[in-house]
């Protein structure tokens, strides 16, 4: 007995049960003679309702595929082996009058074939793909022969015309559009039984709406377009957001060498505007529209770049700081609401299958306009020092050239910063002239029409086959329905509305998945702009090989070098300027020091991220990425760990480079793994009418966390007294990284299914692999994830995980010969199963 054939006394049974807090799901199945599993399932649907209903496409349609049927089920597969388990369903459905779900005909045929039928999900699969597709021809031309005898032999040329074969051949799946047309009975579709789900006309076309609108896009793989469209801008914000990094030491030395604490302010206003279009960008996106605001972000960045390049000291009352300030924060404003639009509409557009390349290759553009950055910055510099000889003038070291120095600096920094609207100026023109995508249009405007014609814009429209488009089956793509049936949809509610608000979120439990996406986005920037933004200094004290070298009377530059000039360097017994950050090199000028600062920093962070993303990007439909991002959470706290170890044992010696390619190594790490996945996931695992949203919340939580990094490093850098700090900061971020892993292994769902794929082995048996979800089936949210078995939450994992050390226990003791009864304990002197021992249903066998 399975529990999706519970009787009603059983369900009443479980209902008492579930209520017994002590009792666990083992427990209970043992009770029950269920599979622990279904057990699980009915008490998220317990939770949910308050009830336990009977599963109308499951329990009963599992009784109504009799021995008779199967029979001629399997007659019908041998002759159509490259049939697909809705083509089966549609089989029953029109020769036998039967709605059987597909788990069940997947059970059953299974059984049938031995236990060898290879499954993919839902759909079956025989053989290679090639063979499939020869195969799949060949029975299109059997059923085109079969309808014009048909046709012939009823003297109906509506026969022959109904039963056109379309075929497709995307994503390693097949569908016959015509097997639907030509298996239908003369009279129409059988009657409906009582009890099976709604079938209005209604509902029937939402869902052929939804599952023609996935069709069309599952159709397209890769798509420049797109992609094209979505990296540009991105790469700008990358590259205006990064470049403070570049520019501060340039700003710092001509406005305020002294003041160390203008850096920081310039930071924080430029995050702080991150989070506030990531929040308001989020919800206008989802209320009003994707394109609506896709153009407008940028347009923000463009302005402020020309506010930031042409900030000046004003007339006297005017602080160049306030108004630099000022600007950034408005940039910062247009980088955050980059975020949550590039990644949604990348992942609306997409296809399912190439979802997660497109996304991770926008996301490519950081490390690239962290890279670009530093490369203008240094390229600036070099032609301002072959025009003007700024490494001869002994800029930063002498008075001499002091005035001339600073003009010449105080241009090379406005034209970095202003060399960032030049790609954001090519991306808009393509943005004014993007599509909302289907999906947005569909499932939020209700306007079907709109969207097929914007999909097919961008697509195209579908191939034809003999003059007929094609179009999907009942089923195909899954497009988070049931398996071909028809549910009628509910009264569409009011988007950001209590009560819509209160249903997903609180009622069905989906702010575990907003807890997941957020706390380990802020974990992650916690760590990663630590290391990333603004360290400048950070980066020096981790390649130097010396101690630091006093200022005294010993340098070299103490005295002036050049004739009639004077040397500052007495004056900096008081402190040294803050764009001076080596400070066992304290004779470079500003011209070296940036130089050296481009090279430590292209050398450790870009390169290393730059490959991490790239390595992601090819294995990136190879691995369970929800595993991976817990796994990368802790590589990473490990790798922090060692890093801050050999930290301690190397600094400030000749082996100081071994932790310079430890961080290296961490920022590898970073974009192959965390970085990366938590920019895809939240614009993956929501559904279309909050998707926007939710990413943005996402995201600012992320920004939040490096606020939190930035003020962190600057108070350990200005506080605490001590040549090895930086190995305080690399064990710091170590315990970030850990209570990431925490929350991603609790609360994210998984974004892939294990399907199955043919192999050629002798034993017949399937290959495994990961197959993406569409966005239509994660967008179901915690209530899916819960009835097909996942397991999300803190205390649910942590009760499954004690579960299975116990049942692994028990079958320890089942191998040694003792099986004591779940939940009991064996009372002294009573009799032990020993020997071969079987355990089945709720009893015991001993042979």
């Amino acid at each position: 007995m399975t529990g999706k054939q519970l009787s009603e006394d059983h369900r009443a049974i479980l209902s008492r049960l579930l209520q017994i807090s002590k009792l666990n799901n083992h427990e209970i199945a043992w009770v029950l003679g269920v599979d622990e599993r279904t057990v699980r399932r009915r008490r998220y649907e317990f939770a949910a309702t308050g009830e336990i209903k009977k599963h109308k496409d499951v329990s009963k349609n599992a009784e109504k595929l009799k021995p008779d049927h199967l029979e001629k089920l399997v007659d019908w597969h041998k002759d159509h082996p490259d049939a697909l388990l809705d083509d089966m369903q549609l089989f029953l459905r029109t020769q036998c009058g039967l709605e059987v779900s597909l788990p069940t005909i997947s059970r059953q045929i299974r059984k049938a074939y031995g236990g060898t039928f290879l499954r993919s999900g839902r759909c079956a699969r025989i053989r290679s793909r090639k063979q499939r597709e020869a195969e799949g021809r060949s029975i299109a031309l059997e059923l085109q022969q079969q309808n014009t005898e048909d046709a012939e032999n009823n003297s109906s040329g509506q026969a022959a015309a109904a039963a056109a074969p379309e075929m497709y051949h995307g994503h390693d799946q097949r569908q016959l559009a015509p097997i639907e047309q030509l298996l239908a009975p003369q009279h129409g579709s059988p009657p409906q039984e009582q009890g099976t789900p709604s079938q209005s006309a209604d509902g029937q076309q939402h869902y052929q709406d939804r599952q023609q609108l996935r069709y069309e896009l599952d159709l397209n793989s890769w798509n420049l377009r797109i992609w094209g469209v979505a990296a540009s801008g991105f790469l700008t914000d990358s590259y205006n957001l990064f470049a403070s990094n570049v520019i501060l030491s340039t700003v710092s030395f001509v406005y305020f060498p002294h003041d160390r604490w203008c850096g920081l302010v310039i930071n924080l206003f430029t995050l702080f505007g991150s989070v506030l279009g990531q929040l308001l960008f989020g919800y206008l996106a989802d209320r009003y529209g994707r394109t609506r605001l896709y153009g407008i972000e940028l347009v923000l960045v463009i302005v402020s770049t020309i506010g930031v390049a042409t900030t000046s000291n004003g007339y006297g009352d005017i602080s160049f700081l306030a108004l630099f300030t000022w600007w950034r924060f408005v940039m910062g404003v247009g980088i955050g609401a980059e975020y949550p639009l590039s990644a949604v509409i990348t992942s609306e557009w997409a296809s399912t299958s190439s979802r997660t390349t497109m996304m991770s290759s926008v996301f490519l553009m950081q490390p690239v306009g962290q890279a670009l950055a530093q490369i203008v910055g240094v390229w600036v510099l070099l032609g301002e020092d072959a025009a003007h000889g700024l490494h001869d003038k002994q800029c930063g070291l002498d008075l001499l050239h002091a005035e001339e120095c600073k003009k010449i600096i105080d241009g090379t920094w406005r034209i970095v910063i202003g060399s960032g609207a030049v790609p954001a100026l090519l991306a808009i023109i393509f943005r004014f002239f993007l599509y909302d995508c289907g999906l947005y249009t569909l499932e939020v405007k209700n306007k079907p029409g709109n969207a097929f014609r914007d999909t097919q814009r961008v697509y195209g429209p579908p191939p034809v086959t003999n003059g007929i488009s094609m179009s999907s089956t009942s089923g195909a793509g899954g497009g988070g329905g049931g398996g071909g049936t028809f549910y009628e949809p509910e009264t569409m509610p009011q988007q950001f509305s209590l009560k819509d608000l209160h249903t997903y979120f609180i009622k069905d439990k989906n702010w575990y998945y907003l807890l997941g996406t957020s706390m380990t986005w802020f974990f992650l920037d916690v760590s990663f702009y630590g290391f990333s933004l603004d360290n400048r200094g950070t980066l020096a004290d981790l390649w130097a090989t010396t101690r630091k070298v006093p200022i005294n009377e010993d340098l070299w530059c103490w005295n002036s070098t050049l004739p009639g000039g004077t040397s500052l360097v007495p004056s900096w017994l008081d402190g040294v300027p803050n764009w001076q950050t080596d400070r066992t090199q304290p004779c470079n000028t500003i011209y070296q020091t940036i130089i050296e600062q481009t090279k430590q920093y292209l050398l450790t962070v870009s390169l290393a991220s730059i490959a991490g993303s790239a390595c992601f990007i090819i294995f990136a439909n190879r691995i369970h990425r929800r595993r991976w991002l817990t796994t990368s959470f802790l590589v990473l706290t490990l790798l922090f760990l060692v890093t801050g170890g050999v930290y301690y044992g190397v600094a400030h010696t000749s082996g100081s480079p071994a932790t310079v390619v430890c961080v290296a190594i961490c920022h590898f790490m970073f974009n192959f793994g965390a970085n990366t996945l938590t920019f895809m996931i939240p614009a993956e695992i929501f559904p279309t009418s909050y998707r926007c949203t939710c990413h943005g919340i996402s995201a600012a939580a992320g920004k939040l966390g490096s606020i939190v990094a930035v003020v962190v490093v600057y108070g350990i850098n200005s506080g605490y007294v001590s040549a090895t700090r930086q190995g305080l900061i690399f064990l710091l971020f170590a315990t970030f990284m850990a209570l990431g892993a925490v929350f991603s292994w609790a609360y994210l769902p998984d974004v892939q299914r294990v399907v199955y794929v043919d192999s050629d082995a002798a034993d017949g048996h399937g290959v495994k692999k990961l197959e993406n979800m569409n966005l239509e089936e994660l967008g179901e949210g915690y209530m899916r994830a819960g009835q097909e078995g996942q397991v999300i939450g803190l205390s649910e994992k942590w009760a499954d995980l004690k579960g299975r050390v116990r049942r692994r226990r028990r079958s320890r003791r089942v191998e040694v010969g003792t099986v004591p009864l779940p939940g009991r304990e064996t009372p002294a002197g009573a009799a032990t199963a020993t020997g071969p021992v079987e355990v089945e249903g709720n009893g015991i066998v001993i042979p």
